[in-house]
């Protein structure tokens, strides 16, 4: 196997931007088109309003020419009433004469390490199968979609005014959506993008007797399906909305996803008629990686807090340790107070590897991640973990996606 000297680098905006976006729509090109991505980039994903961070990417030059490019969207995501800062990474692109030859592995290990450089504390991808788990990914969620029957949906028996929008970014449908979302684990802290990247995408709004916004539902359709992919506002309302528009196109039903599962609209689809679908995959689809163990665990004190002192274990003082395999940290608890310290020697621990962030973000039951990750309790972290790291289901809107 010939071997080549790849130079990594952040891209330069102005020196790189052009030749980097050929790379990439080359190699997602098939569904828009070369000339169709290739716009998309310069417009909406990478430039003009994205939140895709230069100092954090990485592309990769053999002979002066990129080779490679690894991307990174940064952004605040909750963790419950906790905030971290993740690198949402895609555009992972390698030319298509200098592939199998580790030279994205490469490049991902530097983008990683600039992201931690960065102060980033996690990391977020939906990955093909079979890769990114060698790069310290774990499963992040699964995907769940509730159908809905037309005719289950509540009909117009008062007819009221809903105003078509962009799905762009607006101060007054930011704070809306923040304000709904606030303890979601997984969604994002908005503005993320300030313009309308998908094009299949529409909005529905509807306002008070002030004038006011009172809810939203954004909804992405094609010939065959109606998708409502997040919505704000009373939930009996938002059911009457996507009724009536899926009675207007003539839809058989309507699908509901990237909803948090916490949210009353969810709880009010699973009250109702409703077909749940769940998909799960092993080394692929949405993955969370620890990039920082000690900044994740300090950003998310309060949120250790707050659980603790709802449980059953508000009184308890110790020190728990974790690992995942490249660092350690060490949680003092004192009566519903956490600090964050460096290791500390303690009989009770979490000792594991990539499946560590699954833990952190609430992926599935605790325990069940202790069983898949085949990580290591000792002392009472049978108990802690059960408090400490619930099942969140996190998700994140496909508004956010990267």
């Amino acid at each position: 196997m010939k071997r080549f000297h790849l130079e990594i680098l952040p891209p330069d905006e102005d020196r790189h931007a052009e030749e980097m976006f050929d790379l990439i729509a080359k190699v997602f090109s098939p569904g828009p088109g070369y000339y169709g991505a290739l716009g998309t980039l310069g417009d909406k994903y990478i430039r003009n309003g994205s939140y895709y961070d230069w100092k954090a990417s990485r592309i990769g030059f053999i002979n002066g020419r990129i080779v490679t490019h690894f991307g990174v969207w940064g952004y605040r995501m909750r963790i419950g009433a906790s905030r971290v800062r993740v690198g949402g990474i895609g555009a992972v692109a390698t030319h298509g004469h200098y592939r199998r030859l580790g030279l994205m592995a490469e490049t991902t290990n530097a983008s990683i390490q600039a992201m931690r450089d960065s102060d980033y504390d996690l990391s977020i991808l939906f990955g093909i199968d079979n890769f990114y788990h060698k790069h310290g990914y774990a499963r992040a969620w699964c995907s769940t979609t509730y159908s809905v029957r037309t005719g289950n949906l509540p009909a117009d028996r008062s007819p009221f005014r809903i105003s078509q929008f962009v799905p762009k970014h607006r101060e007054d449908l930011a704070d809306l959506y923040n304000r709904e979302h606030a303890t979601f684990t997984g969604t994002a802290v908005r503005p993320t993008y300030l313009v309308n990247r998908w094009p299949t995408q529409t909005g529905y709004l509807w306002r008070d007797g002030k004038g006011m916004v009172a809810g939203y539902v954004l909804v992405d359709r094609n010939e065959e399906k109606l998708r409502a992919i997040e919505a704000c506002g009373d939930p009996g309302r938002i059911l009457q909305v996507t009724g009536r528009l899926a009675r207007r196109g003539g839809y058989r039903e309507v699908h509901f996803s990237t909803i948090p599962h916490g949210s009353e609209l969810c709880k009010r689809i699973r009250r109702g008629n409703s077909r749940m679908e769940v998909g799960n995959r092993l080394s692929g689809g949405p993955m969370v990686r620890i990039v920082n163990l000690v900044s994740t665990l300090t950003k998310m004190r309060r949120e250790f807090s707050i659980r603790l002192r709802n449980s059953h274990l508000s009184n308890w003082n110790g020190k728990l340790t974790l690992a995942d395999g490249r660092e350690e940290a060490t949680l003092a608890i004192e009566g519903s107070r956490v600090e964050v310290t460096a290791p500390q020697k303690t009989p009770h621990s979490i000792r594991g590897g990539n499946e560590l962030a699954s833990l952190l973000i609430g992926t599935d039951e605790p325990l069940e991640t202790v069983e898949s990750g085949r990580m290591r309790l000792s002392g009472e972290a049978k108990a802690l973990v059960r408090v400490l790291f619930p099942n969140e289901h996190p998700v994140l809107s496909s508004r956010d996606g990267f």
